[in-house]
């Protein structure tokens, strides 16, 4: 179980935070990307991200109308596209000025409109899981779970418990 948020991934996060800042039109280039994917890039974060594949030390998470985009820091290349309505979990837990996110999300064959229109629970194959740190604000947090509670898949079809 995941309790807090170690000292180096704080360190990573602001290193990560300060070279955005630092490097002239990081931030307009990330919402280039974003709009390239068809989405409207409303706010952006840095987080660190673990999956049972694989682990980056640096994303930047950017929250846009149609989902979260989590786009390499270095190279700035997509990663992750997680749309809301694809969304199973987003559990937050709060460490200081930092959170302990874990995400699960549809990843199936099927769209999700017809794989919810089956009426059957999601089985843990079409599911993919991952854990991240975050430093972001509390705007950005709001944004997120509001755009999850009101477009996520409903709690009664994965049957998944909070992941933290």
């Amino acid at each position: 179980m995941i309790v807090g948020v170690p000292k180096s991934a704080r360190d990573q996060l602001r290193k990560l935070e300060t070279s955005a800042t630092s490097e002239p039109g990081y931030v307009e280039h990330v919402a280039e990307i974003v709009r390239e994917l068809e989405d409207d890039p409303a706010m952006v974060t840095f987080g660190l991200l673990h999956t049972p594949e694989h682990t980056m030390t640096g994303v930047v998470i950017v929250v846009g109308k149609v989902g979260m985009v989590l786009l390499d820091a270095k190279s700035r290349h997509p990663r992750a596209e997680l749309r809301w309505p694809t969304l199973c979990r987003f559990d937050v837990k709060h460490d200081r000025n930092y959170q302990i996110v874990g995400l699960a999300w549809y990843d199936g064959e099927q769209d999700i409109t017809e794989r919810l229109g089956e009426g059957t629970r999601l089985q843990l194959s079409e599911m993919r899981f991952a854990y991240m740190y975050m430093h972001a604000a509390k705007e950005v947090l709001a944004a997120i779970e509001t755009a999850f509670d009101e477009a996520a898949i409903p709690e009664d079809v994965h049957q998944r418990p909070p992941l933290v």
